[in-house]
């Protein structure tokens, strides 16, 4: 206890005589995510109202039916901050119709006819390979609409990612790379497929390993997330994350990658992961879609001299709703498509557990919601989330339901606690709607002051928070002998440098 007041003594005294003000980031970077854009084309006045339409969107979790709208609206709050760059990180549209890839580009020439460049990457549902490329028409009848192609695509996005200023992949992916800002690389990656060849992902490498030695920062972006985010999260979508995303993430780390941006999932979270000597991360910035709740999409903002990076989260709420009409609206759809999933997959013994699959769909609706808010460990709703779910499990039905549809504690207690590799030597938390790459940032709250060199020093004496950030901590830089951050008193003083010359 008198080693550590001789600490806090000694730091207090040299701040004493400051007043502190936080640096501003001057590089804006708007991210954007599955956006879903549904031309409003393809729903004829009156199909809204016909099995073929209401069937199909009965089954969907993103508002569709005002896609474009909500794009509109996107467009304008990008036009009002005027960052120097947008990022939308695939499923532009709805399913790969022309008429939503031409509703889209024309949006994107509104950007860039107001000074703001846009960069994008195709997603799972921007070549109509989910075989939903339909036109709803008037009389309840479909048809099939035109597609774009994964051989169109670079040409019909010429100049937003692709063309003049960009190298595409030499391989055949629609993977590239761009320097939009300079001193900054772009790492654009084509995960259409959910696969990164490996020849993309070698050429992929050297030139963010050519960046480097270049002396650039080097960011990247993808469609599907990097690494799971949840423990068992193919419970929810076969196609959570990149195939063999253990060798992805190994090679891009290597080549100097500490941040990537993502979509697919639909929920804003954001999670650290390691190389297998766990001596080295990466995190995965995954934006939720733009037309789910909570409608996010994400503000980085980088320093002059791009040395430092902070990442906020912004909500839209779509014109004609409420904040909480748009999450019952989500609520609603996925306790229906849990509901409808828990039947199919009992089969006719679904007749006789009815109320459980009720509650179970509704408790599953309620998790994905405290999900898709994120800090699920901060929210006033945990508590309620879990108490409901160790119920459960004191009933043996409830249990056996569990047990047959593959839910474990692991799954559910990832959400709750939000940690990532829940159990695991490499179990972590991020905050999911602020992080923070400021050297200095102890606590990754996006500024430098005081708290942090106190964080500091209680790490060192062996008290860390929770939010502790040690690659924001260790401002000298030095490792240990296990190639880790080495934090020493010698990084408390660095903070209080930092903070003397804001």
């Amino acid at each position: 206890m008198a080693t550590k007041r001789k600490y806090m003594k000694t730091i207090f005294s040299l701040i004493a005589f400051i007043m502190v003000t936080i640096a501003s980031a001057d590089n804006k970077i708007v991210v954007v995510s599955d956006p879903h854009v549904m031309a409003p084309g393809l729903l004829e006045s009156g199909a809204e109202t016909q099995s073929a339409w209401t069937t199909y969107y009965a089954g969907q979790r993103k508002m569709l039916q005002e896609s474009a709208a909500i794009f509109d609206q996107f467009i304008d709050e990008v036009i009002a901050q005027h960052p120097k760059l947008l990022l939308i990180t695939g499923d532009l549209t709805k399913d790969g119709e022309q008429l939503s890839h031409q509703y889209v580009r024309s949006q994107l020439k509104t950007l860039q006819d107001n000074g703001i460049k846009t960069l994008v990457i195709p997603g799972n549902h921007d070549f109509g390979q989910e075989g939903n490329h339909t036109k709803f028409k008037a009389d309840g009848t479909t048809e099939d609409v035109v597609a774009l192609t994964t051989s169109q695509f670079a040409d019909f996005y010429n100049g937003y990612g692709y063309g003049a200023g960009s190298t595409i992949d030499p391989n055949g992916s629609l993977s590239y790379v761009a320097e939009p800002i300079e001193g900054l690389v772009l790492l654009g990656i084509d995960s259409h497929t959910a696969t990164v060849e490996t020849a993309t992902l070698d050429w992929l490498c050297t030139k963010a390993e050519a960046a480097r030695a270049a002396g650039k920062q080097v960011l990247a972006m993808m469609h599907h997330p990097l690494f799971p985010h949840i423990e068992g999260a193919s419970l929810f979508i076969s196609t959570y994350h990149v195939n063999s995303y253990e060798t992805v993430r190994n090679a891009l780390i290597a080549a100097g990658v500490d941040a990537i941006l993502t979509g697919h999932f639909h929920t804003s979270d954001i999670a650290k992961d390691w190389n297998d000597d766990e001596d080295k991360a990466v995190y995965d910035i995954n934006t939720g879609s733009l037309v789910s709740y909570p409608c996010d999409y994400r503000l980085l903002h980088y320093s002059d001299d791009l040395q430092s990076l902070k990442v906020e989260t912004a909500s839209l709420v779509p014109q004609g709703m409420t904040d909480d009409q748009c999450k019952e609206w989500l609520k609603g759809r996925v306790q229906a498509i849990a509901t409808q999933a828990m039947k199919n997959k009992a089969g006719a013994a679904a007749a006789f557990i009815t109320t459980q699959i009720n509650n179970i769909a509704e408790f599953a609706a309620n998790l994905f919601i405290l999900h898709a808010d994120g800090d699920e460990n901060t929210s006033a709703d945990r508590a309620a989330l879990a108490a409901a779910y160790e119920n459960f499990k004191s009933d043996v039905m409830y249990n056996l339901i569990f047990q047959y549809g593959g839910i474990q504690d692991a799954t559910i207690y990832s959400i709750l606690d939000d940690k990532s590799y829940y159990g695991k030597s490499h179990e972590n938390r991020t905050a999911d709607r602020l992080l923070s790459f400021i050297k200095g940032d102890a606590n990754g709250d996006g500024s430098v002051t005081i708290t942090d060199a106190v964080g500091v020093v209680n790490y060192i004496l062996g008290d860390p928070s929770d939010n502790f950030n040690k690659k924001n901590a260790n401002v000298n830089g030095d490792v240990g002998e296990d190639g880790k951050p080495n934090i020493t008193i010698t990084d408390a003083v660095g903070v209080v440098n930092i903070i003397l010359n804001q």
